[in-house]
């Protein structure tokens, strides 16, 4: 059974790898302090088990590794000690999640490894054969502005596109080094090209973009076509990239713009996706209930920014319908 590990206590790290390499019917593949590491590594060489430290399992950035898990059929547990499990259980973290103490690890996999079944394997998603036909005018832009419980969201929203869409732009609220291993992930899943965006991207029918993460907000340059344009500056709404400032620069466009928001704590792109509504854009929300966390929608729908607030499943085709209205 091949092992990856990743912690960013060291201690327990290195109680982790004594055991994995003192029982020989465990291969250690990785060792690891950040998931950014481990996300790559998890990547190219997909290990049967990974462990991951409490530590690193709350941060945002897990929701991607999560989803790389169950796109590669990478079984994992949670490593922490009783008061870190009793922070997740206080916090309302994790969820049915499999969490353990380092000292029932050992025991748990050599459970695991003597049944030989574990958990089933997951099909890779396929990409959607979805209608284009809704999605072939060029002339609508798509603006999708998400965070917590974005990565699932995103992944049934876009699952819907067709390979023809109109040019869309997502921020995606990630940790650093993210935004380019979830564009991989997206792109694996849906039938449009997603990429993550450079200065000066140009935009077209079919192109997917998401925002990189961490140094650079990302907007639309209109002054020759349609191009992406990567601005450095203090975050927005507490973001960068921010959603607010993605929706802010398509203002000029704001009658040919169809922008949603997504599943997400706080309110980063409410403000200004109400100005885009007030200048003629078409509007939509994550509903309650289909929200993993119920933050940047309610903010949104509580200013007045949303036209329509619809569940998650029903999104897609709103959105496409507005494309081929126009």
């Amino acid at each position: 059974m091949k092992l990856m590990i990743a912690d960013n206590d060291r201690y327990r790290r290195r109680y982790l790898e004594r055991f994995a390499i003192s029982d020989p019917r465990f291969a250690l593949s990785g060792l690891y302090a950040d998931l950014t590491a481990l996300y790559h590594a998890v990547e190219h060489r997909p290990p049967d088990v990974a462990l991951v430290g409490f530590g690193l399992a709350v941060q945002p950035e897990f929701e991607v590794m999560q989803v790389l898990f169950r796109q590669l059929s990478v079984k994992w547990l949670i490593v922490a000690h009783a008061e870190e499990r009793q922070v997740m259980h206080s916090g309302g973290m994790g969820k049915g999640w499999p969490v353990f103490t380092a000292e029932a690890v050992p025991e748990f996999l050599a459970r695991a490894l003597e049944r030989q079944n574990g958990a089933s394997r997951a099909p890779e998603m396929p990409r959607s054969n979805a209608k284009a036909e809704a999605a072939s005018v060029s002339r609508r832009l798509f603006l999708i502005g998400s965070s917590t419980g974005g990565v699932d969201a995103l992944l049934t929203l876009l699952g819907d596109f067709g390979a023809d869409c109109p040019p869309t732009l997502i921020v995606q609220h990630t940790g650093s080094g993210f935004s380019a291993g979830l564009a991989k992930l997206l792109d694996k899943n849906v039938a449009p090209k997603v990429l993550e965006a450079t200065q000066g991207m140009e935009m077209e029918r079919g192109k997917i973009v998401v925002a990189p993460s961490g140094e650079f907000h990302m907007g639309l340059d209109i002054s020759r076509g349609m191009k992406c344009r990567l601005s450095p500056g203090l975050p927005i709404s507490g973001h960068r990239p921010s959603v607010d400032h993605l929706f802010h620069s398509a203002m000029p466009l704001a009658r040919r713009v169809t922008a949603c928001i997504l599943t997400g704590m706080g309110r980063d792109g409410a403000d200004q996706l109400l100005r885009l509504r007030q200048s003629g854009a078409r509007t939509f929300g994550q509903d309650e209930d289909t929200s993993l966390v119920y933050g940047m929608p309610k903010a949104a729908f509580e200013l007045g920014a949303v036209e329509h607030q619809l569940p998650l499943k029903q999104i897609a085709p709103a959105m496409l319908a507005t494309a081929k209205a126009s």
